[in-house]
């Protein structure tokens, strides 16, 4: 069938079906081993990131995510530059609180859920003082604009392990630096 993109609300997109089975079980193989992940702690519980093999990440780039770029390009009006792919591994307890992205570098963000889970687990989007969510499903995420502008994060410590590819999206050509 294909990606499937739909307006939540506001600048926060789902969109389902993101990968063909092929792709989608490649990228969880990579979370096999992750023995020589970065470790990064946060409000509960300590994330897990690492890039995804060079081969996988230029085919993620030019053949399966191609088509959300250009879907945020057409939003955006303006073309976009791809920040690096990270997957993200989040134990059971994790919780990443809400918060507004602080780098220039992030004009939008997709994050793709590649493992089940409940709902709760997902990440929350404010927008208009009002809360929102996708379901947390696999294969399946959402496309947030602005995130710089609009605060969002976990609203519940994950009660099954998360794991995701996150890929964000810049305006400019080259990388600013980034805000630590």
């Amino acid at each position: 069938m294909g990606q499937v993109i739909t307006s939540v609300t506001t600048n926060f997109y789902r969109i389902t079906e993101v990968f063909p089975d092929k792709v989608l079980h490649r990228l969880q193989k990579e979370f096999a081993d992750r023995n020589n992940w970065q470790k990064q702690p946060n409000i509960k519980g300590t994330r897990l990131a690492s890039v995804p093999n060079l081969e996988l990440q230029q085919e993620l780039k030019f053949n399966y995510l191609v088509g959300i770029k250009k879907f945020v390009e057409s939003v955006l009006n303006k073309e976009t530059f791809w920040n690096g792919p990270v997957l993200w591994h989040d134990p059971i307890g994790y919780m990443n609180q809400c918060h507004k992205d602080q780098s220039e570098n992030l004009t939008v963000n997709l994050q793709v859920y590649l493992s089940d889970g409940s709902d709760t687990q997902g990440t929350h989007f404010k927008n208009n003082n009002k809360w929102y969510s996708v379901p947390y499903q696999c294969n399946t995420g959402y496309i947030m604009f602005h995130p710089t502008e609009h605060e969002h994060g976990m609203k519940y410590e994950s009660s099954d392990i998360r794991q995701s590819l996150y890929q964000s999206f810049r305006l400019t050509k080259d990388e600013m630096e980034w805000d630590k």
